[in-house]
């Protein structure tokens, strides 16, 4: 009996654990992401038409030119085209 006794002392100190409860502090790198400001300038929007003319080649060619304004290479459409590429919108 005290053999047994002996056994069930020993498998029990076995599982004592030796390290006392405390305090233990962890340094946790967490990525956030922060909103910053879009490095492309809004391109500026062409003038509207103002008055049409009455003249038929005078309203073509106002139109024509009002359209190389906003279609011309390097114009509004090409300037915004590329805000947009470097600065897309929020999709809310």
């Amino acid at each position: 009996m005290r053999k047994f006794m002996l056994l069930t002392v020993l498998a029990l100190s076995a599982c004592a654990t030796a390290k006392e409860p405390g305090i233990e502090v962890r340094i946790v790198e967490v990525p956030i992401e922060i909103q910053k400001p879009c490095p492309g300038t809004v391109p500026v929007r062409p003038a509207p038409i103002g008055v049409l003319p009455s003249d038929l080649t005078a309203l073509a060619a106002a139109l024509g030119a009002k359209l190389i304004e906003y279609a011309g290479e390097g114009k509004y459409a090409d300037q915004a085209e590329s805000y947009f590429r470097i600065c897309p919108p929020k999709a809310d």
